[in-house]
């Protein structure tokens, strides 16, 4: 029997409204454990699939009132495997395009208070997260990961205006869409005084406050990740810290750098790791990526600063053991990097499908 189809943004529905739903990932090991759907659950038949074995799921008890979504890299082994369980009674569906489609699906979270709201916009499956803050009529939007018309439309079903567009630093793991979003929101395009970039930007200087509604905020130069890496205090009680400061880590100095200059950015994460310690009023820290799948949970991925102090190793070590440390720990190079760095940099990529560069694990993090 031929199985269905299902779309990303079909099973994303599916998520959002909670449905009785089982994704099973059917892709090499290696592959799911570079990234993968949430909640999903995995089985080691993906050879077995492409030489034809139909017994694959003999010893598989899977609820029969459930959906079954099938999943692989593009959707051709889903295939084969939704096929194998519609004919064993299943009902199943084959994720149309795989985790390459997946990648664009998005959910979304929030913390607001009196003067303000943020919108956490966070890609699900690659841990990418943007931001819309919101005061008064106008809104500013922060590392836009997605096609603009989803900030677009965020913005206006709340009745907002986005008039500043920002990244926290040249991304080396997505291709920014923020040129894109000024193009059609007319936007200002904000970015770190002498950032090497080339395309036309308003600069802002360290320390130098925007106001925005109702709220202000605050730009913090925090080089080390990146030369032009650069936070957001926003009203003194939420720190928007780019690829410098997770959940479960800080952000890694050695890309497109040689051992001597990964010592020296390493120092300079120190520096400004510490200038965020020492911020008052213990504020709530959203970064721009988490290292696993998300949920469709609603909740809001960040944490207070004093968390973070307690929970990382790494905020608790004077300078030569943070630098020594850091060379210890770096991960595997990020795919493409180069490459999307580059792309970044120059501002456009016409003839380029990000969906070619972008698929596979986010490596920004040193825990």
């Amino acid at each position: 029997m031929k199985a269905t189809k299902i779309t990303a943004d079909e099973l994303k529905e599916k998520f959002e409204k909670k449905s009785n739903v089982i994704v099973l990932d059917v892709r090499p090991q290696q592959q799911r454990d570079d990234w993968q759907i949430s909640g999903s659950i995995y089985k080691d038949i993906y050879d077995r699939l492409q030489q034809g074995d139909s017994t694959v799921f003999d010893d598989m008890d899977l609820p029969k009132e459930a959906t079954i979504v099938t999943v692989c890299a593009a959707g051709r082994s889903s295939q084969l495997a939704a096929d194998i369980l519609a004919d064993k009674g299943y009902y199943a569906q084959s994720l149309e395009g795989g985790m390459k489609a997946w990648n664009y699906a998005w959910n979304t979270a929030e913390a607001s208070d009196d003067t303000l709201t943020i919108i956490q916009v966070r890609r699900v499956a690659k841990g990418c997260l943007s931001y819309i803050i919101g005061s008064g009529k106008s809104a500013m939007v922060i590392d836009a990961s997605l096609d603009p018309e989803v900030y677009f439309s965020l913005a206006s079903t709340r009745d907002w205006n986005i008039i500043y567009v920002s990244d926290t630093h040249i991304h080396a793991d997505y291709i920014s869409r923020s040129i894109e979003l000024v193009k059609v929101t007319g936007a200002t395009h904000l970015f770190t005084e002498n950032a090497d970039v080339d395309y036309p930007f308003v600069p802002l200087a360290d320390g130098q406050q925007l106001r925005l509604g109702d709220a202000y905020i605050k730009a913090i130069h925090t080089p080390g990740h990146t030369p032009e890496s650069i936070s957001y205090l926003i009203d003194e009680s939420y720190l928007l810290t780019g690829d410098t400061l997770f959940v479960d880590g800080v952000g890694r100095p050695d890309l497109k750098a040689d051992a001597v200059q990964t010592r020296r950015k390493a120092q300079q994460l120190f520096v400004s790791l510490s200038k965020i310690k020492g911020l008052p009023n213990d504020p709530l820290i959203l970064p721009a990526h988490t290292s696993h799948a998300i949920d469709f949970d609603n909740v809001i991925i960040g944490n207070k600063l004093s968390g973070l102090v307690h929970q990382i190793e790494l905020l608790n070590i004077q300078e030569q053991q943070f630098v020594a440390s850091i060379v210890e720990r770096i991960p595997q190079t990020p795919a493409n990097y180069l490459q999307i760095s580059a792309i970044n940099k120059a501002g456009q990529h016409d003839g380029i499908d990000p969906a070619d560069l972008e698929a596979g694990a986010n490596r920004c993090a040193i825990a």
